[in-house]
């Protein structure tokens, strides 16, 4: 996966910190460690926090791309044959309760598709495994990195930064960082989204 270059075609990358020395002491490791997050916006400009532990792919698709499905869930947008294998592609700021793409105001119908993957469960069958699926967002920003001590936890349905958060949230999130603004970033559960979207 090269989710630098696929930023890159739509924002000029920025230097991230690098990581850990593999040969440094396990005291050193944990003060330093650092967890590596998509940063993407939905619903025109709510940013979020995709885990890196998620990414698969960046990608460009037009709305003629995507065969549409019918009895589905209002915010699965259809199927794109991706690499050979069928990729069901789902409007992600509709699943967590905002207007479905086609109503905003800067709606296009060419979308950026973030593919994402939960963490193989070895102790799950395979067919069992939560799919891989595309995510249609308003925007990818950049590849950031945070101190994964540093996350802050979620109060009563508020960010520990500041700002209520929409109640359609609140089930996906695993808590958030503040930008340099102080602005709450909220941090998905990649894991959690892919669960409830394959639900019947």
């Amino acid at each position: 996966m090269d989710v630098d270059a696929a930023i890159a075609a739509e924002h000029p990358t920025p230097s991230t910190p690098s990581p850990p020395a593999e040969n440094a002491p396990p005291e050193a490791v944990d003060n330093s460690a650092e967890d590596q997050f998509l940063q993407v916006s939905v619903n025109g400009d709510l940013p979020l926090l995709l885990p890196g532990v998620n990414l698969v792919e960046i990608m460009k698709l037009t709305i003629g791309q995507v065969v549409p499905m019918f009895d589905m869930a209002p915010w699965v947008m259809g199927i794109y044959n991706w690499r050979g294998d069928m990729l069901w592609i789902a409007d992600l700021g509709h699943f967590l309760g905002f207007a479905p793409w086609y109503r905003q105001a800067e709606a296009t119908t060419r979308h950026t598709v973030v593919v994402i993957k939960p963490p193989y469960d070895r102790d799950q069958p395979a067919h069992a495994q939560p799919p891989t699926l595309g995510l249609v967002v308003s925007a990818v920003e950049a590849m950031v990195a945070y101190p994964a001590s540093a996350m802050q936890p979620l109060l009563d349905g508020q960010s520990a930064i500041a700002a209520p958060i929409e109640p359609g949230l609140l089930p996906f999130l695993q808590g958030c960082y503040p930008d340099s603004q102080g602005r709450p970033q909220l941090v998905l559960d990649g894991t959690a989204v892919l669960a409830a979207m394959a639900q019947p």
